[in-house]
C-alpha cells in the first residue's frame, strides 16, 4: 500500500493544477498553484521516506508538472491578454509556455542528476506568472502597462520558454550546495536578493526574485565556463 503513497501526494498536485485551470479565478488559481509547489515538494520526500522512488512515480510527477506549472499558469497569462479577440496571437504566445515546459521537463526525465538545473526549472517558470497575477490585482501599474503592450506580452514567454530549453544554463540549486561556503557563493546571494527585493517591492517581488534566479544563473554559467576553461 505504502509503494502508493507517493503517487497520492502527486495526484494533489495534479487535481490543484486542474481547478486552477477549471475555476479560472485570479485569486484563488494562484493560491491553488501555490498548493501545487507544496504537493510537488512532498511527493519526492515521502517515495525517498518510504524507500518507494520508482519510474513510474517519476513520470507521473512530470505528467502533473505539465499541468500544474505549464497549462495552468498558461491559461491564466491568457486570460490577461492584451488582444483577447485575435484568438491565435493568443494561444500562439501561450502555447510556448507549455510546449517548453513538456520539453524541459522530458529532457530532465533523460538527464542524470547534476549538482544544478539545466536551463529554468518550470516550476520557477510558473511562479513567475503567479508573481504576474499577484502584482497585477493588486494593482502594480507597472505591471499592468508592461502587459498591456502586445510585443510585451509576447516576448515574456518567449524569453522565459528559451530559458526552459536553454539546457546549457546551469541554473544553481540548493541540491548542488556542499560544506565550503565558497561552493554555495550563489545561493547566498541570490538568499539576500530575495529578502531585499520582497522589502522592496512587496507584490511584484515574486516575478523580480525568479528574474533575478535567472540574472544569476547565467552569471553562473559564464564564470563557471571561464574557471573550466583555465583548468584546461
Amino acid at each position: 500500500m505504502k509503494t502508493y503513497i507517493p503517487s497520492m501526494v502527486t495526484a494533489g498536485n495534479l487535481i490543484c493544477g486542474f481547478t486552477a485551470i477549471m475555476i479560472g479565478d485570479f485569486y484563488w488559481s494562484p493560491i491553488l498553484l501555490l498548493a501545487c509547489f507544496v504537493f510537488d515538494s512532498l511527493d519526492g520526500l515521502v517515495a525517498r521516506a518510504l524507500g518507494v522512488e520508482s519510474d513510474f512515480g517519476k513520470q507521473m510527477d512530470s505528467l502533473a508538472d505539465v499541468i500544474s506549472f505549464g497549462v495552468a499558469p498558461a491559461y491564466l497569462y491568457s486570460l490577461y491578454s492584451p488582444d483577447p479577440e485575435n484568438g491565435f496571437y493568443t494561444i500562439a504566445t501561450c502555447s510556448l509556455i507549455v510546449i517548453a515546459g513538456a520539453v524541459r521537463l522530458a529532457k530532465f526525465n533523460i538527464t542524470p542528476s547534476k549538482p544544478y538545473f539545466m536551463g529554468l526549472p518550470i516550476p520557477a517558470n510558473a511562479l513567475f506568472y503567479i508573481g504576474v497575477i499577484i502584482a497585477i490585482q493588486n494593482e502594480s501599474q507597472g505591471f499592468i502597462e508592461f502587459f498591456n503592450s502586445k510585443v510585451y506580452y509576447f516576448l515574456t514567454p518567449l524569453f522565459f520558454s528559451m530559458m526552459m530549453v536553454s539546457f546549457g544554463l546551469r541554473m544553481f540549486s540548493t541540491k548542488g550546495m556542499t560544506k565550503h561556503w565558497k561552493d554555495n557563493i550563489f545561493q547566498y546571494i541570490m538568499a539576500m536578493v530575495a529578502v531585499i527585493i520582497a522589502f522592496l517591492f512587496k507584490f511584484e517581488s515574486v516575478s523580480y526574485i525568479v528574474l533575478a534566479y535567472v540574472a544569476l544563473s547565467i552569471i553562473n554559467t559564464l564564470t563557471s565556463k571561464i574557471l573550466e576553461n583555465k583548468l584546461v
